[in-house]
């Protein structure tokens, strides 16, 4: 007997079955009829809030942007303060988290960062990860931390070397450990002799 759900909470329903299932598999072992079937539904019903696969993967994908800014904004709350110290510990923290993020939640973090997710509703520059990459940069350099003249573009640079850095220990390339070496050669590439 298929099960009845209150409007609305099918849809978010779907997403969290397809969120646990991404998790665990990645998102080429997610359908839309799966789903429907787990959760004791038609295929009908399902396809009344997600027009496909696709559709329904892009609302994961969000959920993946969520998951990351949450870790993102524990990083900022455990620095807090209008210190050099803390604009830069806030700084390596962010970095930190997003690789942790692309090692705990490896198939999330294909999905989010994917070409299925690029083509979404928002736009990276948008959102709260990058939001706090940009203030996190804003800080530093209002701080005198940075070397003269490489702000412009840096929250572009960083984010394309991490997302990188991430995607090859996500890969195997590059072990995990590796983390924090990368950020702080980062860092001594971006910040002034003197910080």
């Amino acid at each position: 007997m298929a099960r009845s759900y209150h409007h609305g909470a099918l849809a978010e329903a779907m997403v969290e079955q397809a969120l646990t299932e991404v998790r665990l598999h990645g998102a080429d072992h997610v359908s839309l009829r799966g789903i429907a079937q787990t959760l004791e539904v038609s295929p009908s019903a399902a396809y009344n809030h997600f027009a496909d696969k696709d559709d329904l993967l892009r609302a994961v994908g969000l959920c993946g942007l969520a998951a990351l800014d949450e870790r993102m904004t524990r990083v900022v709350a455990a620095h807090p303060g209008d210190t050099p110290e803390a604009a830069r510990a806030r700084f390596a923290g962010l970095g930190r988290a997003y690789l942790a993020f692309a090692i705990d939640e490896t198939h999330l973090f294909q999905l989010t960062f994917g070409p299925l997710c690029a083509v979404g509703e928002m736009s990276p520059d948008e959102t709260g990860p990058y939001l706090k990459l940009q203030a996190a940069l804003d800080d530093v350099d209002r701080h005198g931390l940075l070397r003269p003249g490489v702000r412009e573009g840096l929250d572009v640079t960083v984010w394309a070397s991490t997302h990188g850095m991430a995607s090859l220990m996500v890969e195997g390339a590059i072990p995990p450990e590796a983390g924090d070496v990368f950020i702080d050669s980062m860092s001594r590439l971006m910040f002034a002799e003197h910080a």
